[in-house]
């Protein structure tokens, strides 16, 4: 899969955490849930799915894709990259979409955004996980079957940090 040198942290050090320290929460207190209560669920209970049932696919059907199937990827195709090839950049050099990276800059998946979902399908074009926006302009992240995985959290610039249902850092959205 080939990504654009603007969406590659390997060549555009700018979305690079390592290298542009601003998105990277290790030095930015900011952008870290450990550090900054408001986009950490434990303390937050709005961006919580726990508490906040509008942002909790086991209560809130219209952001769940087993019911909704606008955003179900096995029954929309217009969001699922095997059938809709413009926003799968295998196919299209110029996907608009976000890449997941681990936090070594290795490629591990992409992500497709539908209004206030983003999909995360993996290099296969499998889809694997989503996301639903909440109030701090982040995602409250689900596995497949609706469990909570984690967050994702602006990164204060175009992307985003993912971090697990412990809020650890595990990857990085660009």
């Amino acid at each position: 899969m080939r990504i654009s040198s603007v969406k590659n942290p390997i060549y555009n050090r700018t979305i690079h955490p390592t290298y542009n320290r601003s998105i990277n929460p290790t030095y930015n207190r900011t952008i870290n849930p450990i550090y900054n209560r408001t986009i950490n669920p434990i303390y937050n209970r709005t961006i919580s799915p726990i508490y906040n049932h509008t942002i909790s696919p086991i209560y809130n059907r219209t952001i769940n894709p087993v019911y909704n199937r606008t955003i179900n990827p096995i029954y929309n195709r217009t969001i699922n990259p095997v059938y809709n090839r413009t926003i799968n950049p295998t196919y299209n050099s110029n996907f608009n979409g976000l890449f997941m990276f681990d936090l070594n800059a290795n490629l591990l998946e992409y992500a497709v955004l539908s209004d206030n979902i983003i999909l995360f399908f993996n290099l296969k074009d499998e889809f694997l996980r989503f996301g639903v926006r909440h109030s701090m302009n982040g995602y409250v992240m689900f596995s497949s079957d609706n469990n909570y995985i984690g967050h994702l959290e602006n990164n204060s610039q175009s992307g985003y940090n993912y971090f697990d249902d412990n809020s650890k850092w595990t990857a990085f959205i660009s």
